[in-house]
């Protein structure tokens, strides 16, 4: 295994949001070392091997998020425990994960409290609705352009009001 490679999944790892600890360093160095797809247990023993400390319950945590962000590559196994593999090589420049909501919906939030600062957006006084929940229109609402309805529809979502 280079080190260069456990370097630049560190630091993918840590660009997406994700804290890199000793366990997690052990599970990334098994999987570039062993370089195949791993089921946790045999994840585990191999990751033991570099962090006595690393436990199950961390390999499957770990992998969990891996899989949300897109770096790992799951394989569902007919009567058998489920492989993971990583997702090729990281760049030099680690780049987002596409599909990442939780980076995304932080994005837009982060967007938002900008406008807010500038005066374009107001912070609504009420419980923070869901992703889920339709938002609520004026009857009078007219939309001037698609890109700005669907920006004001975002912002009601998460609480603000465009100006």
């Amino acid at each position: 295994m280079d080190s260069d490679a456990l370097a630049g999944w560190e630091a993918r790892c840590k660009s997406l949001g994700l804290l890199v600890t000793a366990p997690r360093r052990a599970i990334l160095t098994a999987m570039l070392r062993l370089d195949q797809s791993l089921d946790a247990v045999t994840l585990l023993q191999a990751a033991r091997e570099h962090h006595a400390g690393t436990s199950i319950g961390t390999v499957y945590r770990f992998l969990r998020e891996l899989e949300q962000l897109g770096l790992v590559h799951i394989e569902a196994q007919l009567h058998s425990r489920s492989r993971w593999r990583l997702r090729g090589l990281p760049q030099a420049t680690p780049e987002r994960a596409p599909g990442n909501v939780r980076e995304m919906l932080q994005q837009v939030q982060s967007f938002l409290r900008d406008l807010e600062k500038l005066g374009l957006a107001e912070a609504l006084q009420m419980p923070r609705p869901t992703l889920a929940t339709p938002a609520t229109r004026p009857a009078n609402h007219a939309p001037v352009d698609a890109s700005l309805d669907t920006m004001q529809e975002i912002a009601e979502r998460l609480g603000y009001r465009l100006a």
